[in-house]
């Protein structure tokens, strides 16, 4: 059974009415997580929510997310009277707030956290192995998320992700093995297998900002199937040879977060979370192996409750 609830700026804690249809999504990073719920309503409590600003639910006693509200609507129609009320996951703060310019002689973990990303009421966990940065600037008119992603995945090869309870984590995600098995034993209802090769990209080189010097980076696998997209980085002069190389690596990884997407749709709630390795083994399918969860959407209306999966590369996308 599905529990939900909210707060408001007060502090004060609104139990929700048993939904009648909910919809909860999780990713891995932009677009982040989503929520819908609907549940029954009575009349004259049309202002009671005004002030509900954070969102939880909770599984089988299991919390599976906690987020922003965005909206709420009471509607009344031949079916009744309902509340409507929809949401994003805890990066929403960081997404809809703009970051100070700032350049910092050296940023560490803690100056990120203390200057990015606590002033909006986040936690942060992990992250304590992040490098320092030596110059790191923050432009003007870009969002707080795009400064802790600079810094996590630039920097130090980490995908910042929120996790359940609401939480920025800077840690790598540690893999278990699949925990997740796709085998014709499985019901599922619906599948979609798609390749994408635009925005793909087969080499990146860095160079640094007033010299030649210039390293480059390729992605051998796709040269091999054909691919011909080249990008060119412009690093500063202070940046080491490891960390220029980082910087083209990551740019093919992102690039290549997206190509593959293997979309899957089974009856069950929460099957596996973002992150997390899957193993496919359907028969009479070409394509089995070990895939990555890069967004997970569960479901619960008139049609039943399901999980859809989309899944990708492993290697490209953490």
């Amino acid at each position: 059974m599905m529990e939900c609830w909210v707060t408001t700026g007060g502090g004060e804690k609104l139990t929700l009415p048993e939904s009648v249809r909910w919809e909860l999504c999780h990713g891995t990073g932009v677009p982040c997580d989503s929520f819908f719920v609907r549940c029954l309503w009575e009349s004259g409590q049309e202002r009671l929510l005004s002030g509900a600003c954070r969102f939880y639910a909770q599984w089988e006693g299991e919390r599976v997310f906690t987020g922003v509200v965005d909206e709420f609507a009471c509607l009344c129609g031949a079916d009744g009277l309902y509340l409507e009320m929809s949401g994003r996951g805890m990066a929403a703060l960081l997404l809809d707030n703009e970051a100070m310019p700032a350049q910092y002689q050296l940023a560490t973990r803690s100056d990120l956290v203390a200057d990015h990303v606590s002033p909006y009421g986040v936690e942060a966990v992990g992250g304590w192995s992040l490098p320092a940065v030596s110059g790191f600037t923050v432009g003007s008119g870009v969002s707080e998320w795009s400064v802790v992603q600079e810094f996590a995945c630039y920097h130090g090869g980490v995908v910042p992700r929120f996790d359940r309870w609401g939480r920025l984590v800077l840690d790598p995600h540690q893999d278990g093995g699949a925990g997740l098995r796709l085998t014709d034993a499985v019901p599922l209802t619906a599948w979609e297998y798609r390749e994408e090769r635009h925005g793909v990209l087969s080499q990146v080189a860095v160079r640094r900002r007033s010299s030649w010097d210039t390293q480059w980076v390729s992605d051998s696998a796709f040269l091999a199937q054909g691919g011909c997209a080249r990008r060119v980085v412009t690093v500063p002069n202070t940046t080491g040879s490891a960390a220029m190389r980082y910087s083209g690596d990551y740019q093919l990884r992102a690039s290549r977060s997206g190509r593959v997407r293997f979309a899957v749709t089974c009856p069950g709630a929460f099957l596996a979370w973002p992150g997390e390795l899957v193993e496919v083994a359907l028969s009479g399918f070409g394509a089995n192996g070990t895939y990555r969860v890069a967004q997970a959407e569960t479901a619960c209306g008139q049609e039943g409750l399901a999980t859809t999966l989309v899944l990708g590369e492993p290697e490209a996308m953490i």
